[in-house]
């Protein structure tokens, strides 16, 4: 499943096929869904959020830190609020969505990786979480790549993601994935992560 849809998105653009122009839910859990093992040999499960993840992802926010927090939300959300959890779990939006780094065994999230694209559907941004527990182990890495490659297929130009300045361990593995890292021009305390397909 998680393997083969690049090559299948590689085959219909070689045939002349523009991709998809939207995300979907339905469609990346079928695709893009399914186990994956990460850079330390842990095995977790990826799939898009979905209506019934509600309880799991406010345990999940739950367990992040202030620090976590900040990051992923560049404010000083001390709790994710209901908009915002809906926005995660809304199935309905063509130019958003949500993947979830699942636990196996728990059935527990370990991360999320959300995109979201603009109006012409040419650059999507991205915001990633990794529960502070689960951190070190490739799960980030797996997350980002699985959601980049997503983008991608789905015919996103352009994939980027506005970071703390401080958040150096995000930062470098941008960098080893490709991404250009530079100052936000508007604002020296952040970071601009950018790559183009």
């Amino acid at each position: 499943m998680v393997e083969s849809a690049p090559r299948a998105t590689a085959t219909l653009a070689a045939m002349g096929v523009r991709p998809l122009r939207r995300f979907s839910n339905r469609e990346a859990n079928e695709r893009w869904g399914g186990p994956i093992t990460t850079s330390s040999g842990l095995k977790i499960f990826v799939r898009p959020a979905r209506s019934g993840d509600r309880a799991a992802l406010e345990r999940f926010f739950a367990r992040l830190t202030e620090e976590d927090l900040y990051f992923r939300f560049l404010s000083g959300l001390r709790k994710i609020d209901e908009d915002r959890l809906e926005a995660m779990l809304r199935d309905t939006d063509d130019h958003s969505i949500d993947f979830l780094a699942i636990e196996i065994e728990t059935g527990e999230i370990l991360a999320t990786a959300m995109l979201v694209a603009d109006r012409e559907f040419e650059t999507a941004e991205f915001a990633l979480a990794t529960r502070p527990d689960a951190k070190g182990k490739g799960i980030s890495w797996a997350l980002l790549s699985l959601a980049a490659r997503y983008a991608e297929a789905m015919g996103i130009a352009r994939l980027q993601s506005l970071q703390s300045a401080s958040q150096a361990d995000a930062l470098q593995l941008e960098r080893e994935m490709g991404f250009t890292v530079n100052t936000f021009a508007d604002d020296h305390t952040l970071m601009l992560a950018q790559r183009v397909f």
